[in-house]
């Protein structure tokens, strides 16, 4: 009789930050009832990777859960899939933490379901050649990736039947493809779909093997899953259908069919990820125009046959897109490089385990679902991004605890790889960073008594998926299809947010606007910037001892030629700035001069987080409340949940604009609005006859709560 094994993967993961009310969900609607239908059929085979991160979560949470599983694995029918235990994308982390992070999750493994792990599940399938050798020196025999992958190396469809071997420097590691269309059929489709789409690959020797291997969470968590799932019995009826073919279709797990079936060829993949990974890694305007021409050869019917043709980005261009995500990413691996330059000193006890928390933090500020998005909100979600930054800021106290710095230390390194220094400044209290090279703005304003990074922000930034967010509100998406395919919005008039910015939402981005600008056009960015100083390169010295930085740049302000230097001066609680600004022209120069502070607190409408003046009695407190308040020398902004507020002073009454920037990205339910930062901006009337130059101060100040 003609067989063919099936294997079915799945990917439970929840990134570290996310709220557990969120977590509590997924396990409720899908972690649970998944475990709870497969007791019900001892005799089908699943494997199951889930990270580190959701198994911590699920410890503490849920042990009754743990055991279950333990007890499915002794019973023989369940597999347990390692991974890095964070959940990083293993091409973006040191080969060190590589191994490092797999060996972690095999000891979980190990230690909870008393299961040697030889399989690893590659986050988001981002593969890259040189990835072969850290996997296979951390003990793992196998992986999975997308059939696309296999494809864009020249093998046929009808040929991924089975496990390749792989090898760098003669690291061996076998290698599963995924079939994507048992992906896009699971659990969308009715069942009988499947099994007479595996009836195609049954053959007399029985030695071929399709993959279906995905995210849990598709199994109740997006939108109208659970009740297809679960509520209609989906997930049951199909157990019931490999049950009723059993012998012909033989559930197996990868560690199974390993040990029973050779590999099938030897393979080199190129860098991918899975297909739809290539539009979302690609700039907007460019993502939108691969996304027209996949369309285009679909209704052609070329498209599968061109498809392996079909490249579009990588994962790593999302740290080219998004300057936010190099800097996180950036930050992580100098971390990284910090706790192994100190592990290779002789260090005391204590020392020692101050460096394993250390690494455990920096080790966890790595999950991948905070440096890029695709269909979920990813990068665009403040509190995944926030709880990133506050472990590493956890992870730099332990090496402080070690290294003992000074009060105060200033270094200069070209920190975000873009090919220009920065000024990294570090008092007990603060942690800040300038970039000269991008107009002298500061990048990153850490409280470190708070473990909270201020300038946490994003701009605004064109996504391929805008062209389809007035779709949202002109058909009805069918929830039990493909996420891929739902077009859905969580609320009216996201259509009139899409404003991109032109410039980073940092501190210190210095306008030059005429008088005749109005608030709405410089939030929406439907006006002219009449100066090249935004983001243009300044040059600089530090003095340590007098603990300031000073730039400066001649560039055009109406132009004219326009002199600027800015003093930034380090305090214990506060950055103290100063601006000269000299009329070089040959002509008298009128404008508006507004140094811009972005403030990311989470919230834009939480009750604990809101603006606040000395001056005047605010209309409209909340972060996302606009408007111009005349002249008036204060405006800051408290945060009582995370308990500091922060105050932009003048030392002139000058006109405070305020808005927020709020962001329209992709969740699983649909479009989003996201708040991102609120803007402050105090606007000087600036008038320079030919020579003449003007000096202004701007204080940040920052208060406990």
């Amino acid at each position: 009789m003609k067989t063919v094994n099936f294997i079915f993967g799945i990917h439970n993961h929840q990134p570290v930050g996310n709220f557990d009310f969120v977590i509590e969900d997924a396990f409720k609607k899908s972690y649970k009832p998944f475990i709870d239908v497969l007791e019900d059929f001892p005799g089908i085979n699943v494997s199951f990777h889930f990270s580190g991160c959701l198994l911590e979560w699920l410890d503490e949470n849920h042990p009754e859960y743990i055991e279950k599983i333990a007890e499915l694995v002794r019973k023989g029918n369940v597999e347990i899939i390692s991974g890095g235990f964070f959940e990083p994308v293993l091409a973006m982390i040191p080969d060190r933490d590589k191994v490092g992070q797999i060996k972690m999750l095999n000891d979980f493994i190990k230690d909870r379901f008393g299961y040697e792990a030889k399989g690893l599940w590659l986050t988001e399938r981002v593969w890259e050649p040189g990835l072969a050798k850290p996997i296979a020196e951390a003990g793992i025999e196998y992986i999975t990736v997308d059939d696309y992958h296999f494809l864009g190396a020249g093998m046929h469809q009808n040929e991924l039947t089975g496990s390749f071997l792989t090898e760098e420097q003669g690291y061996p590691l076998r290698i599963y493809p995924i079939n994507q269309n048992l992906r896009y059929a699971i659990p969308f489709k009715d069942p009988n779909e499947t099994i007479e789409y595996l009836k195609k690959f049954a053959s007399e020797e029985g030695n071929n093997a399709i993959v279906m291997a995905d995210d849990g969470e598709k199994f109740g968590v997006w939108p109208g899953m659970y009740e297809v799932v679960f509520q209609k019995n989906w997930l049951r009826y199909f157990f019931q259908k490999l049950e009723e073919n059993k012998d012909w279709l033989k559930t197996t797990t990868f560690s199974k069919y390993n040990q029973n079936h050779p590999p099938k060829g030897r393979i080199y993949l190129p860098t991918a990820s899975y297909f739809e990974m290539s539009e979302w890694s690609l700039p907007g305007d460019v993502g939108e125009k691969f996304e027209n021409f996949v369309h285009e050869f679909e209704e052609k019917g070329h498209f599968e046959e061109l498809k392996p043709f079909f490249k579009g980005g990588m994962w790593r261009n999302f740290l080219s897109i998004y300057d936010e995500s190099n800097w996180m990413q950036k930050k992580m691996q100098h971390l990284s490089n910090k706790v192994e330059e100190i592990g290779n000193k002789k260090l005391s006890a204590p020392d020692k385990k101050n460096l394993e928390k250390a690494n455990y933090h920096v080790w966890k500020s790595s999950c991948n679902c905070t440096y890029w998005h695709g269909i979920f909100g990813g990068l665009y979600l403040p509190h995944l991004r926030h709880a990133v930054y506050q472990e590493m800021l956890i992870a730099e106290k332990y090496l402080d605890q070690i290294t003992k710095p000074k009060s105060m230390e200033i270094e200069e390194m070209d920190f975000d790889l873009d090919g220009y220094l920065e000024i990294l400044v570090k008092t007990p209290e603060l942690q800040v960073a300038v970039s000269p090279s991008k107009g002298g703005i500061i990048e990153e304003l850490s409280l470190r008594n708070k473990n909270y990074n201020v300038l946490n922000t994003l701009r605004r930034y064109r996504e391929a998926y805008h062209a389809k967010v007035h779709l949202a509100y002109e058909e009805n998406a069918n929830s039990s299809g493909s996420i891929h395919d739902l077009v859905l919005a969580k609320e009216e008039g996201l259509d009139k947010l899409l404003n991109y910015d032109t410039h980073c939402r940092k501190m210190l981005i210095d306008h030059f606007i005429k008088k005749e600008v109005t608030l709405d056009q410089l939030q929406t960015m439907e006006y002219y910037e009449d100066s090249d100083f935004i983001e243009s390169q300044f040059q600089y010295e530090t003095d340590k001892r007098g603990k300031k930085i000073l730039m400066t740049r001649k560039g055009w302000v109406n132009w004219q030629e326009l002199e600027m230097t800015k003093e930034i001066s380090i305090r214990k609680n506060s950055i103290d700035i100063t601006y000269k600004l000299k009329n070089i022209g040959l002509e008298n120069n009128c404008f508006m001069f507004g140094p811009e502070f972005n403030f990311a607190m989470l919230g834009g409408d939480s009750p604990d987080r809101y603006y606040f003046s000395q001056d005047v009695s605010l209309q409209g407190t909340a972060l996302i409340a606009k408007g111009v308040e005349k002249q008036i020398k204060s405006l800051g902004v408290v945060n009582e949940y995370d308990g500091f507020k922060l105050e932009v002073k003048t030392d002139k009454k000058v006109d405070f604009w305020r808005f927020p920037v709020e962001t329209v990205s992709l969740s699983e339910a649909g479009f989003e609005k996201v708040y991102q930062s609120s803007v402050i901006i105090p606007f000087y009337e600036i008038d320079l006859a030919a020579g003449q130059e003007k000096e202004l101060t701007v204080k940040l100040s920052i208060y406990d709560l």
